[in-house]
């Protein structure tokens, strides 16, 4: 598969790139086709929007979104097919302000991916939150009624318009192809923050 030409049901994974203070890190997502796209290549720009749409209200506006990737599930082939990825460019901030001071990057905003079966996937999201964002119950760091329901309502406004008519947002698992693909019921803002360090390989990962 390449993304020139992907099939009904094909999986690709779409990775959102962002950098602040030096440093650069990224989220990935699933994205599986709703019908056969021969010619994929002329929407995939607007895929890429959506996701840049979901992530800058996030999004610190000290946050740089720079670029997303676009790519087939498999790893890079061998001989390189430039056929099975497209980089586009976007260098813009994030949306989020606030009168309080930011958090350091390793406290992350938890997203959870819930599907019909099997355990949720987890989306951690780094650049987002604030002082004014969080507290703490029972030594534990949580977000405060205001601001988790401020978030939740703006990923669900998101979920709820979807990836358009040609696209589902999926979890997908298996190596190098996927064995099993789950469909996102929905995206759940969790109350509790998780704390990763700068170096932590989920935001290094190539697919």
């Amino acid at each position: 598969m390449t993304l020139a030409n992907i099939p009904q049901n094909g999986v690709i994974t779409v990775r959102v790139y962002k950098t602040f203070g030096g440093y650069y890190w990224a989220n990935n997502y699933e994205v599986q086709a709703v019908e056969n796209l021969p010619n994929a290549g002329f929407v995939l720009p607007a895929l890429a929007d959506r996701f840049v749409n979901l992530e800058r209200p996030l999004h610190s506006s000290s946050v740089t979104i720079d670029r997303v990737v676009i790519s087939t599930y498999a790893p890079d082939s061998r001989p390189y097919n430039p056929d099975t990825l497209a980089t586009y460019a976007y260098n813009v901030q994030g949306q989020r302000t606030s009168t309080s001071d930011a958090v350091p990057l390793e406290v992350c905003l938890f997203i959870r991916r819930i599907t019909e079966l099997g355990r949720s996937g987890k989306l951690f999201y780094r650049g987002c939150l604030f002082e004014g964002d969080v507290g703490t119950f029972g030594y534990r760091g949580i977000l405060s009624s205001s601001s988790l329901n401020s978030l939740r309502n703006t990923v669900n406004q998101w979920f709820q318009q979807g990836l358009g008519e040609l696209w589902r947002l999926v979890m997908a698992s298996g190596n190098p192809n996927p064995t099993n693909i789950r469909p996102i019921l929905r995206l759940e803002v969790a109350e509790r923050l998780v704390y990763k360090k700068l170096n932590n390989r989920y935001f290094r990962r190539t697919r």
